[in-house]
């Protein structure tokens, strides 16, 4: 059967689900803002018109009904156009019927709410449909994607050959998206009935293992305990899938919906320590709605790996040629900046001067993104001629021919002179002359001098990408001390493990492109000897914060178990004779690694778990300007 063109559906699809994404977090601002009534009883007509004079309740009830109809009006488009161009596709008709009657049980369910006064269980129920409304949208999208142009002939509605039952169903993941559509509703029940206090601090309720006898507490409780066994259910799902060698999509889908849990935690945690502050009760929400939409697309990945592989990209379609936006994100390589950032953000929770506002923690991901990915367009701009030399780099903008090297060069140029004018003013000077000085040496010291001459060149200009820990923590504190250094020595001993990982796969290209990379210069063995080497100093360098009274415990026994890991694969990899999946392995685990220890290192500040060796401040070794904006750095050294 010969399945018609769906872009235009595709694209309805997608723009419905990004608006009813939008709409549900702005229907948590309804809420948290208390503006529920804000139109009064009026529905509708806000206050008895359409356009009212506007107070911020007012505003914000009426711009979340204005928002609604934009989003009916998209997903009455899409049904139209199922039911004109696709009528006998029941893969697209469906979802996008069911959209409709989704929709239209939302929208009765609008007035209620109002002429109700706001009822808790009804809200519920508003919120359950929303989020079930928003799954079938993401199905439209994915099926849809699958279905665009070309890759209609190749995904029939019955694909003969295809054999379905090669491989069962994961009920696991099906039950992870069920799971987590409960805690979202438990949550709901904790927010509409305002128990989000009645459970002080973090993890105990109030300092105890239960709870307050009632019935609002106990409901509080339930939320926590459930979310708690959801983020453990999530772990042992990600090694369930990676042992049993699930597709890669399904593996990724799946860590991106445990990251996603594992930040939720940290912002409920922050959000019951600080009494709820509106901001945070916002992000707890946009968050939920993030693991939900990512459960869904778990689910459906897992159903259908082999669909989404086989769709076009600019890599595995070169004869696509990608936008100028998207080569542009390309040159700032945003995938290693995601990292840094994290290594940036993670030491301002964590200098003993409170919790830094959410202006400066933006200042900071802004400005850092901003000289990080200078720094790399920089990097393209000098590797220009070895890069065609790499699989994975031959189809960057300057080796394909799609952008000068001069261009790439000023672009990175601006990129860093833009983030540095951010840190200087929206900042301390100290922090942006850091942000600076990381450029320059990843520039300068790695790109230029050391990445073609010396093996030694991640060990040395690996330093570069340990700049962002400094950036973070002068950006709160205006000076540095021996904590701020003890986490930049961290991630200049966890370099070269981490990437020596990589090259010790891509040894034949370096070779090729003639840069001297360790296991080009040095052979496996020797690279392998030295990668346990900076492991074994590594681990003992992450305990440091504990044993300096910085951190506390919590963080001391991430640190060794995550640490207890990394030396299992470097140990792994010593006794194997040729690099196999182990190097590949590390390598992505080394990533894992680093996010997690210095997300353990927020956490530990919510966690009551002192170090016992805990004394005052160290010596200040820099001083800086007395503000606390942001700054931040360059590249990684990849």
């Amino acid at each position: 059967m010969t399945i018609p063109p769906s872009r235009l559906f595709h694209r309805l699809a997608l723009t419905a689900s990004v608006l009813t994404f939008g709409l549900i977090v702005l229907g948590g601002v309804v809420r948290i803002t208390g503006s529920g009534m804000g139109c009064g009883e009026h529905w509708p007509l806000c206050n008895g018109q359409w356009f009212p004079p506007l107070d911020l309740p007012t505003m914000i009830e009426i711009g979340h009904r204005w928002a609604a109809a934009l989003v009916s009006i998209f997903v009455l488009a899409l049904a139209i156009v199922a039911w004109i161009r696709h009528r006998q596709d029941p893969q697209l008709r469906n979802p996008a019927t069911l959209a409709l009657l989704l929709l239209i049980v939302q929208v009765l369910l609008g007035p209620v709410i109002v002429k109700l006064a706001l009822p808790p269980q009804v809200i519920i129920v508003h919120l359950a449909n929303a989020m079930v409304l928003l799954a079938v949208l993401l199905v439209a999208v994915m099926r849809s994607a699958v279905r665009r142009e070309d890759a209609a002939a190749d995904f029939d509605v019955a694909v003969p050959g295809e054999d379905s039952a090669a491989r069962p169903p994961t009920h696991a993941i099906a039950g992870a998206a069920v799971f987590g559509f409960i805690v979202i509703l438990l949550g709901g029940l904790v927010a509409n009935y305002h128990a989000g206090l009645l459970c002080a601090g973090f993890p105990l309720c109030n300092g105890r293992l239960l709870p307050p006898p009632t019935a609002l507490a106990t409901i509080h409780w339930v939320h926590r305990l459930a979310a708690f066994t959801f983020f453990g259910y999530m772990m042992w799902l990600v090694l369930r899938l990676r042992k049993l060698g699930a597709p890669s999509l399904t593996v990724r889908a799946a860590h991106t919906s445990l990251l996603l849990v594992v930040l939720q935690v940290g912002v409920a945690a922050f959000m019951v320590l600080r009494l709820l502050p509106a901001e945070l009760r916002a992000l707890h929400l946009l968050l939920g709605t993030g693991i939900w939409a990512s459960l869904v697309r778990l689910a459906w990945v897992d159903r259908h790996p082999e669909k989404l592989a086989a769709l076009p990209s600019p890599v595995r379609d070169r004869g696509q040629r990608p936008s100028v936006w998207a080569d542009l994100v390309t040159l700032t390589k945003p995938r290693i900046i995601s990292l840094l950032l994290v290594t940036t953000v993670a030491p301002m929770f964590i200098t003993g001067n409170g919790m830094p506002s959410l202006a400066l923690v933006g200042w900071v991901i802004l400005g850092g993104y901003l000289m990080a990915g200078g720094a790399n367009a920089i990097n393209m701009w000098f590797d220009g001629d070895i890069d065609t030399k790499m699989t994975r780099t031959r189809l960057r903008p300057i080796p394909s021919g799609r952008m000068s090297r001069a261009f790439v060069f000023a672009f990175g140029c601006s990129l860093g002179l833009a983030a540095f004018a951010i840190f200087y003013f929206f900042a301390n000077p100290l922090s942006a002359w850091l942000a600076m000085g990381g450029l320059l040496f990843y520039v300068l010291v790695y790109t230029i001098w050391l990445k073609r001459s010396s093996p030694q060149n991640i060990v040395i200009g690996g330093a570069a990408g340990a700049f962002p820990p400094l950036v973070g923590w002068t950006a709160v504190t205006g000076h540095l001390d021996l904590t701020a250094l003890t986490l930049f020595a961290i991630i200049f001993y966890w370099t070269p493990p981490h990437f020596w990982a990589l090259a010790l796969i891509k040894q034949g290209e370096y070779a090729r492109a003639g840069v001297p990379m360790m296991p080009v210069v040095k052979g496996e063995r020797s690279t392998k000897i030295q990668m346990l080497g900076y492991t074994i100093m590594l681990v003992p360098l992450t305990i440091l914060p504990w044993l300096s009274g910085a951190l506390g415990t919590f963080y001391a026994v991430a640190a060794v178990l995550l640490g207890a890991r990394l030396l299992w694969y470097c140990f792994r990899l010593l006794r194997e004779t040729t690099v196999t999946s182990t190097a590949w392995g590390m390598y992505k685990y080394s990533l894992i690694y680093l996010f997690l220890l210095f997300g353990a290192m927020g956490v530990d500040r919510l966690i009551p778990s002192p170090s016992p060796f805990r004394r005052p401040e160290v010596l200040v070794l820099i001083p800086g300007a007395d503000s606390a904006p942001p700054a931040m750095h360059q590249g990684g050294t990849h």
